[in-house]
């Protein structure tokens, strides 16, 4: 997952000191030779912590998020934007082609070490950056209190204020419980709507974790069949204990019928993607992503199963919602636009698929580039088309 937005503000500290990430708006799940734009071509991010490939509009990678990371810890660690501008066209060119002042000049008692780590993080190329997030935690963990070590006067921050240290100073210990709710106030609130918040006993989350590791060794072995059956041998207990619609049981009925679908097992993936779709519908609403991905999952199966009409229709469907919650060069919206061309390709109907598919092909040369992976093989199925219509034009 490459976040893209990386900044102060995306960073919350609970009131238990963890640290959470927060809006995902616009991540994008890492897919090779993929530069992601806004559909005018403008770069995605806060331009005070912008890399300098999204500033170029390039090819985002995991040392995207690395460099905003230099950004914060920078900005953490001496009060100051590593680069502060009247513009926003200033700002990015100074990210794309100034230095930033080095940390120690600015605060003299920041340790050579975390300076050199913030400059290294914040170096103009990519591939100049730490090699991942587990080098710069390792270059990081020196510098964090070793367990039973209590916080000195100077390590503490404001009072009342949490201490996103505590993880380390004790790494053992249990998380605090919630408070029970004053007498007379509202109750908690449930995980999903409409389902009760129900705890999930500690030997059933050991089932359900062994049962999703046991699933995985025996996908890697392509024991599909296999795969599916220890989860579904979770799923019952799961629901008795924390109902039908509960969130962990729901997740296991989808991975079970994404491992069906394949595994080829397209009859028994299909009514079970469309009795998830009601689910989600039921608890989020029928426009919600998860409800949307079991509709479009359900209609291929139904095109497996060579029930092509009702699979073009479905996904026609989930399609227009798409398009009306978030953009047609989305993730989703893009697939889905697949989908349904070469769908149309595989049944013979070639004007058809080619008033879907052109339009798709600039879209993806646009905003994905036409060495991406997806671009070519749309321009190889036109290519096809148009032998195809020049052959019975003649």
């Amino acid at each position: 997952m490459i976040h893209r937005d990386l900044k102060p503000g995306n960073i919350l500290v609970a009131r238990d000191g963890t640290v959470k990430v927060l809006d995902f708006g616009i991540a994008a799940i890492l897919r090779t030779d993929v530069t992601k734009l806004t559909a005018t071509g403008s770069p995605i991010g806060t331009h005070q912590y912008m890399s300098p490939e999204q500033v170029r509009g390039g090819r985002i990678t995991p040392q995207t998020d690395l460099y905003a990371l230099g950004c914060v810890l920078h900005e953490l660690l001496c009060g100051r934007l590593v680069f502060e501008a009247e513009s926003e066209y200033l700002l990015m060119y100074q990210h794309v082609n100034a230095a930033p002042t080095p940390l120690r000049q600015l605060r003299p008692d920041v340790p050579e070490a975390l300076e050199e780590l913030v400059l290294h993080l914040l170096r103009k190329a990519p591939e100049a950056r730490p090699a991942d997030t587990q080098e710069v935690y390792a270059r990081l963990l020196p510098f964090l209190p070793p367990p039973g070590q209590d916080p000195g006067t100077a390590d503490t921050g404001p009072a009342g204020a949490p201490d996103p240290t505590g993880v380390f100073r004790r790494p053992f210990a249990p998380r605090a419980r919630a408070q029970a709710p004053a007498p007379g106030g509202p109750a908690p609130t449930a995980v999903l709507p409409g389902a009760p918040p129900v705890p999930v006993p500690a030997r059933l989350r050991e089932d359900i974790e062994e049962a999703y590791a046991h699933s995985d060794a025996l996908l890697e072995e392509e024991r599909f069949a296999q795969a599916a059956e220890v989860l579904g041998e979770v799923i019952a207990p799961a629901a008795l204990a924390l109902g039908s619609e509960s969130r962990q049981v729901l997740a296991l009925r989808r991975q079970r019928a994404a491992i069906r679908l394949l595994g080829g097992d397209y009859r028994a993936a299909l009514p079970e993607f469309d009795a998830l779709a009601d689910a989600y519908a039921r608890i989020a609403g029928p426009t919600g992503e998860q409800a949307r991905a079991c509709r479009a999952q359900a209609a291929r199966c139904r095109a497996e199963l060579g029930q092509v009409t009702d699979a073009l229709a479905a996904l026609q469907g989930v399609l227009n919602v798409v398009r009306a919650v978030d953009s047609d060069v989305s993730e989703e919206a893009v697939e889905l636009r697949h989908n349904i061309g070469m769908l149309l390709l595989a049944q013979g109907r070639t004007a058809e698929a080619r008033q879907v598919l052109e339009p798709l092909h600039q879209d993806m040369c646009m905003v994905f580039g036409p060495e991406d992976e997806m671009t070519v093989e749309i321009a190889e199925a036109l290519a096809v088309i148009r032998l195809d219509l020049d052959g019975t034009a003649s």
